[in-house]
């Protein structure tokens, strides 16, 4: 019996060993997980993640967004007008792209708009990672930065899409 016993050890044992030796494949990375704002307060940092260069188009129910680091960025977006927030208004803007930048707890891009920062907002912040926004949706985020109050985040869910290449389709 204990001679059976010393087998099974010796083969568990080998079995390990020959594992250990073997490359094993890598598991596929996983998502991130959503960050959850704080609240209060939305201070303005440098970002501490690396960003690459964004190329994306998000879309909500705040407007469609195209954000580039390029001069193709553009915004057709619903806003309020300060301090009257149940006027609202839909309009266009030019998105001029001044960096990255952090939000709270939130990295992401920032953009210039065309307006003066006072009725409606003068810079744009999309995020580039998914917010947990609560009853199971996690999804991207935008925040407005207006004169008197600075930046605030805009509480509804955006879609974000790749945005594709000029020459995708030219092969």
């Amino acid at each position: 019996m204990l001679h059976h016993y010393s087998r099974i050890v010796l083969f568990a044992l080998a079995a390990t060993a020959f594992l250990a030796a073997c490359p094993m494949t890598a598991e596929e990375p996983k998502e991130q997980q959503p960050i959850r704002i704080q609240i209060g307060r939305v201070e303005e940092a440098d970002a501490k993640a690396e960003l690459s260069a964004p190329n994306f188009g998000y879309v909500g129910d705040l407007g469609t967004f195209i954000v580039t680091k390029n001069g193709d960025a553009q915004a057709t977006i619903v806003v309020h007008q300060y301090p009257k927030t149940e006027v609202k208004a839909l309009g266009q803007t030019k998105l001029i792209y001044e960096g990255t930048k952090r939000l709270g707890n939130v990295d992401g891009w920032v953009y210039k708009t065309e307006w003066d920062g006072k009725t409606y907002p003068s810079k744009i912040f999309f995020s580039s990672s998914k917010v947990y926004f609560g009853g199971g949706i996690n999804s991207y985020i935008a925040a407005d930065y207006r004169d008197e109050t600075g930046w605030a985040w805009k509480m509804l869910p955006l879609r974000r899409m790749e945005n594709l290449n000029k020459t995708a389709g030219s092969e």
